[in-house]
C-alpha cells in the first residue's frame, strides 16, 4: 500500500502591463525587460507572486493556494521595476531628445489610470536626467487599493486584473540618399529619382562634401516620414541618357543605424549610400 499526494498549482493573474512602438509594424515592443528593485523583489516573494513575460506584455500572477487573505496582506502596495530597454538603436527609433543618460518615468496618470504618462506617447515631459550611460525606465505601479486581491475575507471573489501600457512614439525623419561613383569624377546631369508610387520625378540634387572629404550628389525625399519597419515609397535612381535607357537602380529604404542630425537643418535624416558604377 502507498501513499499518493498530489499538488495543484491554482494562480491567476491580477497585473498585465503592456509595451508598444509605433516604430514595428504589430506596434508591439518586445526588446525590454522588467527588472524589480530591491524592496519589490522581497514583496514578490513574500506575496508568492510570479512575473512572467509574453511578446510585449509583463504579467504577474499570485498563488490562490497561500494565505493571502488575512489582514496581514491588507491594504496598497507599490511595485517598482527598472524597464531595461535592449534595442541599441531604440534612441535611434523613439522621438525623444537625441542624448543618453535619460530616464523615462512611468506611473499612472491622472487622465488615464491605465496608461503610464500623461499624453498619448511617452515624451520628453516624463523624462529625467540618468547618471549612467543608456536610457532606461523606471515603472511604478500601484494595486489592492481596495484589497481586492490581498487581505480580504471572501474566497470566491473574481477580480479583473489590473491592466497598464506604455506606448512610445517613432521619430520623424527626411530620407537622404547621397550618390557617388566608384571612379574619379563622373558626370550626374542626367540623373533623377522616379517615385513609382506617385509617378513623381525628382532631378534636385546637391553636391555635399562629407566630413571624411568623399564629395556626394544627395537627394532628399521631400516628404517627413515617421520611421516603420516598412514603407511604402518605391523610389528608382534612373538615367535620361538614349545610350543608357536600360538604367534603373531600386534604392532601398535606410535603416535606423543611420540616423544623423543636421544642425544648419534642425532636421533629422536617415542615410543611404548608393554607389554609381
Amino acid at each position: 500500500m502507498t501513499n499518493r499526494f498530489e499538488y495543484l498549482n491554482d494562480y491567476s493573474k491580477i497585473l498585465e502591463l503592456s509595451l508598444y512602438h509605433e516604430y514595428f509594424t504589430t506596434t508591439n515592443l518586445e526588446a525590454v525587460e522588467l527588472i524589480p528593485d530591491l524592496e519589490t523583489k522581497e514583496l514578490i516573494r513574500n506575496y508568492n507572486l510570479i512575473l512572467r513575460k509574453k511578446e510585449n506584455t509583463f504579467l504577474i500572477f499570485k498563488n490562490n493556494n497561500s494565505n493571502l487573505g488575512s489582514v496581514v496582506f491588507a491594504g496598497p502596495i507599490v511595485l517598482n521595476f527598472m524597464l531595461k530597454f535592449n534595442d541599441l538603436l531604440f534612441l535611434n527609433k523613439t522621438d525623444i531628445p537625441f542624448q543618453y543618460h535619460q530616464k523615462f518615468v512611468l506611473e499612472s496618470s491622472a487622465t488615464d489610470q491605465n496608461r503610464l504618462h500623461p499624453q498619448t506617447y511617452a515624451d520628453e515631459s516624463i523624462m529625467k536626467s540618468y547618471p549612467e550611460n543608456g536610457i532606461i525606465g523606471e515603472v511604478s505601479l500601484e494595486l489592492n487599493q481596495n484589497n481586492e486581491f490581498f487581505g480580504f475575507e471572501e474566497n470566491d471573489i473574481t477580480v479583473e486584473p489590473l491592466r497598464f501600457y506604455a506606448r512610445f512614439n517613432s521619430r520623424t525623419v527626411k530620407f537622404r540618399y547621397n550618390f557617388y561613383f566608384s571612379g574619379k569624377g563622373g558626370d550626374f546631369d542626367n540623373y533623377f529619382i522616379f517615385d513609382e508610387v506617385t509617378n513623381t520625378k525628382y532631378t534636385d540634387f546637391s553636391l555635399r562634401t562629407l566630413e571624411n572629404g568623399m564629395k556626394v550628389h544627395s537627394f532628399v525625399f521631400p516628404d517627413n516620414i515617421k520611421m516603420n519597419e516598412k514603407y511604402n515609397y518605391k523610389l528608382y535612381l534612373k538615367k535620361e541618357d538614349e545610350f543608357s535607357k536600360s538604367f534603373n537602380k531600386y534604392l532601398p529604404h535606410p535603416t535606423p543605424n543611420n540616423l544623423k542630425y543636421d544642425l544648419e537643418q534642425e532636421a533629422f535624416f536617415l542615410e543611404n549610400f548608393i554607389k554609381i558604377n
